[in-house]
């Protein structure tokens, strides 16, 4: 009777998990992207995953927005909070790739008041304005951009993962952009709020609620963290938002799934925006390190020319 009660309460808790990965929204099992035909949702099954958030200049990240219908999120009268989210995709229905979105937290048409739940680290759900969007895949980029407007380029990742900390270095045509280490630590706590991200696509505000599921330790302080940028455009343009090196708050993912459905059009933007064109590389390079002697080779560059900064108004 032991065993059968165990067994019933193992096939209640891969129902849950079902219920989850059961989408009953809209979908399209053949979108032409340009480079392939992919469907949606575009489902994530595992990812490895750490994010920091920054205090930045809120008069800054107040300029960046495309809408006066987005509002950035404060921790205090004179300082924003941009996101920093890494996503080591592993198992996608797009195939694996790396991807780091560089996000203003926002709210919509309110003014929010400053953010109390930074103060213990709980967030429930975020909702965030993609201002960079990195892929090392032209696929991604392509859907991301024409699907929804995020604002992608094709870049190279190099991972570096380890029992205590994940880093990551990005880079595009041997320009640094920028590199994020996080380290392993803080409270666990399961995740299932959606991740709600707005874009400008085509001169219009599109809002994107992503369902999310996963484990995530939250840490506290700066010394969980550091961001360095380099010297490339896309590197400049983060450090002229005023942002610190180090986090207000790390996020470390034990598990993570996700669901990406197509998006809602809420009416036009009050100024356009591209982000970084980049160039048209098919690949970007994706290493994973797990020690000195172990590199796994997801991708390799095919990256040419550096290409300009996309116009922003």
């Amino acid at each position: 009777m032991a065993g059968r009660t165990r067994a019933g309460t193992t096939r209640r808790q891969r129902g849950s998990h079902r219920a989850f990965l059961d989408w009953t929204g809209p979908a399209d099992p053949s979108v032409d992207v340009g480079v392939a035909e992919i469907a949606l949702p575009i489902r994530y099954w595992r990812t490895d995953c750490f994010m920091g958030l920054f205090s930045a200049d809120i008069g800054a990240v107040r300029d960046l927005l495309p809408s006066s219908r987005l509002h950035p999120v404060r921790v205090t009268a004179n300082l924003a909070v941009v996101a920093l989210g890494v996503f080591n995709y592993l198992e996608t229905g797009v195939g694996p790739y790396g991807e780091i979105a560089v996000s203003p937290l926002c709210t919509l048409d309110r003014a929010a008041p400053p953010v109390v739940p930074l103060a213990t680290g709980y967030l429930r759900g975020m909702s965030a304005f993609v201002a960079h969007l990195p892929v090392t895949s032209r696929i991604a980029r392509e859907a991301g951009r024409r699907v929804w407007g995020y604002p992608k380029f094709v870049a190279d990742m190099d991972f570096d993962l380890s029992p205590e900390s994940q880093r990551v270095e990005m880079s595009e045509g041997g320009q640094e952009i920028l590199s994020l280490e996080v380290r392993r630590r803080g409270h666990v706590a399961l995740e299932t709020a959606p991740l709600t991200t707005y874009t400008a696509h085509d001169g219009r505000l599109v809002r994107t609620s992503i369902a999310m599921r996963g484990h995530v330790a939250t840490a506290i302080g700066p010394a969980n963290g550091e961001l360095l940028l380099g010297d490339h455009a896309v590197g400049r343009e983060i450090a002229a938002l005023g942002i610190a090196s180090s986090p207000l708050v790390t996020r470390t993912y034990l598990s993570h799934s996700a669901i990406l459905p197509v998006g809602t059009d809420l009416g036009p933007t009050d100024r356009p925006y591209s982000g970084h064109q980049g160039s048209d590389a098919e690949l970007g390079r994706h290493t994973v390190r797990y020690d000195e002697g172990l590199v796994r080779t997801v991708t390799r560059s095919t990256a040419g020319p550096v290409a300009a900064v996309g116009d922003r108004a």
